[in-house]
């Protein structure tokens, strides 16, 4: 998959470009498994298996029928991992 810019400044933030695409419902899902998408710290340390349900088609995350999440909110959940995960 391509790292190019996504939109103009790219996403390098938590606070900013990751965060907001957690629904709370994604929130609460994920507290099941261990894992506080609410919550910096917890998506930092646990990003490339974020990643992985990201891009997993026969399990994605979100689940259906609202997911998955489209592949420029994964090229930017990357680029956020490529960028060193920045608050």
């Amino acid at each position: 998959m391509s790292t190019q810019p996504y939109g103009a400044g790219g996403c390098s933030s938590f606070k900013n470009d990751i965060r907001p695409k957690f629904t709370d419902e994604d929130v609460d899902h994920m507290k099941d498994f261990g894992i506080d998408l609410s919550d910096y710290a917890t998506v930092r340390d646990n990003a490339a298996l974020v990643l992985i349900r990201l891009l997993d088609d026969d399990n994605p995350m979100p689940p259906r029928p609202r997911g998955p999440w489209s592949k420029e909110w994964i090229l930017c959940f990357q680029q956020w991992m490529d960028g060193g995960k920045q608050p």
